[in-house]
């Protein structure tokens, strides 16, 4: 694993007070994940997501854009419910599916969601529209902030990349990192809302999730793709996906063990703020474990990354809450 921004968090992520690395149950995982079949995802749940037989500039246009606004889909005032949608009529979808929904509904409706003329000045009214949720109770948070992000992808889509992520793709040579010119290092560099920092023990962290996340993404299509599509040379490299979901499922599997304290306050349904210790303790140490989870198991991120998230899927415990727009 050569991903460039780990070096960031290798002085401080043993030294976390609130969470902690059960090594004994790390190695047990690893073990079993040793044994197992590990699945890369097409991400071809249908309707929600494109069919496999879609042409790679679909593929790319849906995949980034929804990468745009991936984060916080539960709400952060009482009684805490996640954002839901009915697409269509009888399937109900929530979290970062009902988002994912939203996009092909507003595309089959006619609207160019995937156009970065339209994202660019795409209106408030709009992007209440497009996000329409199945009830009041069931709205999806930090709208403003989802729409300030359109603007500002879109205008930075059309100004560096002629509108097309192909051609971000491309000029990354389909790449994740390639010396600063990789598809990951140039979603943090030239969009604002990719970059993904906290500060930690004087030590500026780069977690650079949804970077990361949307070439990961990208690659789970390419590689069930028979061909069609371009793998992404350096799979091996992306580093761990820093979000709220891996955390809780380490947690439910043993691999995370957190301060009476810190655990307390998540039963509580305390809200964190970025940069509070708990917030970049859960991250760091997941960052920690996830690293070596792939090298004592022999598998790269991709595969890791969905069998953890899988696996937590059982936990009933709930996620840390941190209304930020990186995860």
């Amino acid at each position: 694993m050569n991903d460039p921004y780990i070096k960031s968090m290798e002085n401080v992520w043993k030294g976390t007070e609130h969470v902690r690395v059960n090594e004994g149950k790390l190695l047990e995982l690893a073990g079993r994940m040793k044994e197992s079949e590990m699945e890369v995802p097409a991400w071809d749940v249908i309707p929600v997501q494109p069919e496999r037989n879609c042409s790679l500039s679909h593929w790319l246009n849906f995949i980034c854009w929804i990468n745009t606004i991936n984060f916080a889909f539960s709400n952060f005032e009482p009684p805490f419910n996640k954002f839901a949608v009915e697409y269509p009529e009888g399937s109900f979808w929530s979290g970062a599916f009902a988002m994912e929904a939203c996009f092909s509904r507003a595309y089959r409706e006619g609207t160019p969601v995937f156009d970065a003329k339209y994202m660019r000045k795409i209106s408030k009214k709009d992007v209440e529209r497009i996000f329409r949720p199945t009830d009041k109770d069931h709205q999806i948070p930090m709208l403003w902030e989802r729409w300030r992000i359109f603007h500002e992808i879109g205008e930075v889509l059309l100004d560096r990349y002629g509108g097309l992520w192909q051609n971000l793709f491309e000029e990354a040579r389909w790449r994740a990192f390639r010396n600063g010119k990789g598809a990951v290092e140039q979603l943090v560099e030239f969009f604002p809302s990719f970059q993904d920092y906290r500060y930690y023990k004087s030590s500026l962290l780069c977690f650079h999730k949804r970077a990361k996340l949307l070439v990961m993404m990208y690659y789970g299509r390419a590689v069930n793709s028979e061909g069609r599509f371009p793998l992404i040379e350096d799979i091996d490299d992306i580093g761990p996906i820093a979000d709220y979901e891996v955390p809780k499922a380490l947690k439910f599997l043993g691999v995370l063990e957190y301060s009476p304290e810190f655990e307390a306050m998540l039963n509580d349904r305390y809200v964190f703020s970025e940069n509070d210790d708990q917030e970049v303790e859960s991250r760091l140490a997941m960052s920690y474990a996830m690293k070596r989870l792939c090298e004592e198991a022999g598998v790269n991120m991709a595969q890791a990354d969905y069998y953890i998230w899988n696996m937590g899927r059982k936990s009933k415990d709930p996620h840390i809450l941190v209304p930020t727009t990186d995860y």
